[in-house]
């Protein structure tokens, strides 16, 4: 958390430094994306509402797709010779065919050019860096489409809702939804709802973890945070008996959380909403959603420490992020700064209950960490505890050496970035082991790799 000596600056003032920043790291990533090969855009976006959260919104998804993936859709939803492709005429259609030849004609026509079968396409959820204030969903082009040209899979990358606008829990909130949505239209988008894995980059890497454990208390029927304080809540053991945190007490967030509306002057006063939770476990019905591996790139894992107590352990000190950055981060975060609890499984996931790790975060983590970070020591510290005996995960663990946070987005379009490329490679061949897609791997320039022949890389 930002050092707050000072009295914390109004939200509006945030709102107005934040766009600011904005505007100037658009310009950065658009430098980014100018590097040759440059990176896809996103096939397509959908827009879809936001329902955990008790602030109303929309999230954006940015869809990108594998080779052949939109052929195989319209082979599979398409009728004999251009018929009624309604769920109910297919369904009629299915009645009618009683020869086994007609069967396998079907099968077949699934198949795509890469043996891969509608139905049968892994997905991975990214969301993207940015301290919760900053980027959006296409900053990350280059491994989403590295992704989906190495695993063959649908990569969907989140635009959920910034702060100072949307403070803390929105974020997290936000990722769940899209995880819900994505699972719940899983037929509709040809995906294996046994082969869900989410990736994120900083904060995003943050959500990565977060994510999964406010998927498993919204199963177990409690929609926010705010829960914790019922006795009868099943986070309350977990805050209050097996966490490592802090006597900080959980209280309501939701009716003191200013939210900002851009297109309105600023307030003359402090302005605060009193809005109950608008879901309830029998409406969202999120069932049993697995996620087979998360790939957190340089997460945050611990919000009990401060700025001053992160710095203090960087190799580097000319490469940290700037207070400039880091104090927006946190002010514009986390907000009303004296309702947050800094050891909140959904903000500190290095200091989550044992138990709550074990039953919520998927056994396969593939995790990366950077020399020169102010967030390399948490980092270090969350893998040690997730591959202890009382957590027992699975982590693929490696801190890239020499380098300083958010280094594969480094903005000079001329000079490559060394070990992008291989990094990203190597997370994806773990991916593609995990979900059990080996085959078809060769060397290329030392690292593993199952893209098409002839494919262009997009990183360097």
């Amino acid at each position: 958390m930002a050092d707050l000596k000072k009295p914390p600056r109004s939200r509006w003032i945030l709102h107005l430094h934040a766009q600011m920043w904005r505007y100037l790291m658009a310009i950065g990533m658009l430098l980014h994306r100018l590097a040759p090969p440059r990176p896809p855009r996103p096939d397509f976006v959908r827009a879809i509402p936001a329902t955990i959260s008790g602030i109303p919104g929309g999230i954006d998804l940015s869809f990108y797709l594998p080779s052949g993936y939109q052929r195989q859709k319209r082979a599979w939803h398409a009728g004999p010779n251009g018929t009624d492709d309604s769920d109910e005429a297919r369904d009629a259609r299915q009645k009618r065919r009683t020869s086994s030849v007609g069967a396998i004609a079907q099968n077949i026509r699934r198949l795509s050019s890469g043996g891969r079968m509608w139905g049968g396409y892994p997905v991975v959820v990214n969301f993207h860096g940015g301290g919760f204030t900053l980027g959006t969903s296409k900053d990350d082009a280059r491994w989403c489409a590295t992704v989906v040209d190495e695993c063959d899979a649908v990569v969907v990358s989140v635009d959920y809702r910034l702060a100072p606008e949307h403070p803390y829990p929105t974020a997290v909130e936000d990722g769940a939804d899209a995880v819900i949505w994505v699972h719940r239209h899983a037929h509709e988008l040809g995906i294996d709802v046994d082969k869900i894995a989410l990736s994120g980059f900083s904060s995003g890497g943050n959500m990565a973890f977060t994510v999964p454990l406010r998927l498993w208390v919204e199963r177990m029927g409690f929609p926010r945070e705010d829960d914790t304080s019922r006795p009868d809540s099943p986070l309350n053991p977990f805050i209050s008996g097996d966490s490592s945190a802090s006597t900080t007490q959980s209280r309501s967030i939701i009716s003191n959380v200013e939210i900002i509306d851009p297109s309105k002057p600023p307030p003359k006063l402090p302005n605060t909403l009193n809005k109950e939770p608008q879901v309830t476990q029998s409406s969202l019905s999120v069932g049993e959603i697995s996620i087979r591996a998360i790939v957190p790139w340089y997460p945050s894992c611990d919000y009990t420490l401060t700025r001053a107590q992160r710095r203090a352990t960087t190799i580097r000190k000319d490469q940290d992020l700037p207070a400039v950055f880091t104090d927006l981060f946190d002010e514009s975060y986390l907000h009303p700064p004296d309702t947050i609890s800094l050891d909140s499984p959904y903000l500190s996931p290095g200091l989550a209950p044992s138990a709550l790790l074990r039953s919520a975060l998927p056994q396969e983590i593939i995790m990366y960490t950077c020399e020169w970070d102010m967030l390399l020591d948490e980092g270090q510290a969350f893998h040690q505890r997730l591959i202890s005996e009382d957590i027992g995960k699975t982590v693929h663990y490696q801190m890239i050496p020499g380098v300083p946070h958010g280094w594969d987005k480094a903005p000079n379009p001329l000079k490559p970035t060394p070990g992008v490329r291989e990094h990203y490679l190597g997370a994806c061949a773990e991916l593609r082991r995990i979900f059990g897609e080996t085959d078809g791997e060769r060397r290329v320039n030392g690292a593993w790799s199952k893209a098409p022949r002839g494919s262009v890389s997009l990183v360097r």
